[in-house]
């Protein structure tokens, strides 16, 4: 276990240019897993790894415990521990958000913080192969692009989080939980994870076991329809920043030179002028960008976008703005 993980990482070059890490560990078997993995073989890459636990509230004394936990394992291995806590239900419900979407949040602000207080270079997380299936499929349920289902990448850099690192994204969980017991590690269950009222729930625990029996080989599958798709995503956004400065001037994407584009470059165009336009592309979905593809295609007045936000064509010109009140 401790070969492959050293050659993935050397292959997929995932901590090159990093040396200070901070290690993500919930408590449970993928990221004791990682943290382990990352001990071993910390001389091998030049790495100085420190761990980070964010206690979400949720679990009562169970919450503590996992903690505690984590701050034993740390010491035992003599890496520097950083703990947090937050109130992930109040957060749910005062940004009326859903609980693992609050969790999430709150998390990465947290583990942000460390990172940028103490001079981390990257953020490490234990997301798995299981976990990229289960998010290419969560996506694809709620109607994403290709872009989308593009999945997770090995390294990631974030406007919000800096860059994050996902050393896992190859190996199975089962791998991991057979790795945990072959070094006597002994994980935190964290029982939320087998109840049906969260969406990646119920695919893990009801969808996924289905669609097996179709395909038994179903994780596999997705994980390398998600290599494709991000390799194909790449390329776009490569051909797309290359002509971009000739499509949109002036704030405004000229008619008659994105009707030149193919589609696939015409969304791609689109959506990096939402981000141009209002910081971030995350309110607008397909069929957003759809609607502004349809008004210059066809050459209509325009369209009402997230956020109070509105395209007009003008002029042969189409320009984003976001009104008032």
């Amino acid at each position: 276990m401790l070969k492959r993980f050293i050659d993935v990482c050397a292959t997929e070059k995932i901590f090159g240019g990093v040396k200070k890490i901070l290690i993500a560990v919930s408590g449970g078997a993928d990221s004791l897993a990682l943290a382990e993995l990352i001990i071993n073989s910390r001389q091998r890459f030049g790495l100085e790894p420190a761990i980070a636990h964010f206690d979400h509230g949720l679990r009562g004394q169970a919450s503590l415990d996992d903690a505690k936990f984590v701050k034993n394992f740390s010491a035992a291995r003599g890496l520097k521990f950083f703990g947090g806590r937050g109130d992930v239900k109040n957060f749910s419900a005062e940004e009326k958000i859903s609980v693992e979407t609050a969790a999430r949040i709150l998390r990465y602000e947290f583990l942000s913080d460390v990172r940028k207080t103490f001079g981390f270079e990257a953020i490490v997380t234990a997301h798995h192969a299981d976990d990229q299936a289960e998010t290419i499929l969560m996506r694809l349920l709620r109607g994403a692009t290709s872009a989308g289902l593009a999945g997770m990448k090995f390294r990631t850099f974030s406007k919000d989080y800096g860059l994050i690192l996902r050393p896992l994204l190859k190996f199975r969980k089962f791998e991991l939980e057979n790795f945990c017991r072959e070094k006597n590690l002994s994980p935190r269950i964290d029982l939320t994870n087998f109840e049906l009222d969260a969406t990646r729930n119920k695919i893990r625990l009801e969808l996924i076991p289905t669609l097996e029996k179709f395909n038994p080989a179903l994780v596999e599958t997705l994980c390398r329809f998600s290599l494709v798709a991000a390799e194909e995503n790449d390329f776009i956004d490569a051909q797309a920043e290359k002509i971009f400065q000739r499509v949109v001037r002036e704030n405004s994407i000229v008619r008659e030179e994105f009707l030149k584009l193919h589609g696939a470059l015409q969304r791609v165009v689109v959506k990096k002028f939402f981000e141009q336009v209002a910081g971030s592309a995350k309110d607008f979905g397909f069929v957003h960008i759809e609607g502004v593809r349809k008004v210059l295609i066809n050459g209509l007045k325009g369209v009402e976008l997230p956020k109070n936000f509105r395209a007009d064509l003008r002029h042969a010109r189409l320009t984003i703005t976001k009104r008032k009140g």
